[in-house]
């Protein structure tokens, strides 16, 4: 057997036959990426000893995916990143096995189709877009945002994942969506898509905190051109939207502590409200209003989305 029958035997979760395999390669060549191969899998081989000995299933697949984390972090330290085929397989492995343990308990669903653990569905999606089944992963999703539309988590994966798959337009709508309803539910520094690397680091160049950057995200993507695509909002969400500036008013007026965090989520609120008059209602007058109300919170945003070109300045 040759190397590439041994990834595959670790994908497949027979490791200890991918074991022999590379420790004879081993032996005959001495090098240093079967050495790395050698070390993972007895890494890994420890780790999944003690996690099989846990009695509840869902307990062993949560205990494998957070096991992935460290597997990483091992590899990183060993500096064993660079066999992409190992990490690949491994990662496999990992999450195809969480996966049939997810799905050796009680069924996602009951017969009437309502919601058991939207928990579990978040996880069970997770594990299928690590092994490549990005259509179950979206599917999942896409099940669990009809039952809580403003789960800022689940849009953002949803988006992530799209973004992958080639959907741009829905990506960039449901992204924008996420970073409105509650920003630091995003784990930016886990999103794969290029347009939330590129706006992490627009932000982060323009000297903001690391945890202001989820805040400001949303904001820059306006600066950007990037959040480039909506949808048409309701009577009783523009209502909502008005109820939401007052309060983030309030306490951007009240609590300096605060401020930092709550002047980006107020503005990028202004901005919703902007393009409800400018797109929907077409109050080109009414849209420019509300914004010359940003100039008067940040003078140096606003001057930011004139030069951006932010359509209704």
């Amino acid at each position: 057997m040759n190397t590439k029958e041994g990834y595959n035997l670790i994908k497949d979760g027979k490791i200890t036959e991918a074991l022999k395999i590379f420790e004879n390669t081993y032996r005959m060549n001495l090098d240093y990426k079967s050495e790395c191969v050698l070390k993972v899998i007895k890494y890994l081989l420890s780790k999944e000893r003690k996690i099989r000995e846990l009695s509840n299933p869902h307990a062993i697949a949560d205990s494998l995916i957070e096991e992935w984390k460290n597997i990483v972090n091992y590899m990183e330290n060993q500096k064993c990143l660079e066999d992409i085929d190992l990490f690949e397989s491994v990662k496999y492995h990992i999450f195809s096995l969480a996966l049939k343990y997810y799905n050796s308990s009680e069924q996602v669903y009951v017969e009437d189709d309502s919601v058991v653990d939207i928990d579990l569905m978040v996880k069970v999606s997770k594990c299928y877009r690590e092994i490549g089944e990005l259509g179950k992963a979206i599917d999942l999703l896409e099940d669990v945002r009809e039952h809580n539309q403003r789960d800022s988590y689940v849009l953002s994966t949803l988006a992530d994942i799209y973004f992958e798959v080639g959907d741009i337009e829905r990506s960039k709508l449901f992204f924008r969506e996420a970073f409105f309803w509650d920003p630091q539910r995003v784990e930016v520094f886990s999103m794969k898509s290029m347009i939330i690397k590129k706006l992490r680091n627009i932000v982060y160049s323009n000297g903001y905190r690391e945890e202001e950057i989820n805040e400001w995200i949303p904001v820059y993507a306006c600066i950007e051109n990037v959040f480039d695509v909506r949808r048409e909002i309701t009577p009783q969400e523009v209502n909502e939207l008005i109820e939401r500036i007052k309060l983030l008013e309030n306490e951007y007026l009240k609590s300096k502590q605060w401020r930092h965090l709550v002047e980006p989520r107020l503005i990028n609120s202004y901005l919703w409200l902007v393009d409800y008059y400018g797109l929907q209602e077409e109050d080109i007058s009414m849209a420019r209003s509300i914004a010359s109300i940003i100039s008067k919170i940040s003078p140096v945003i606003y001057n930011k989305l004139i030069l951006g070109g932010y359509k209704w300045l």
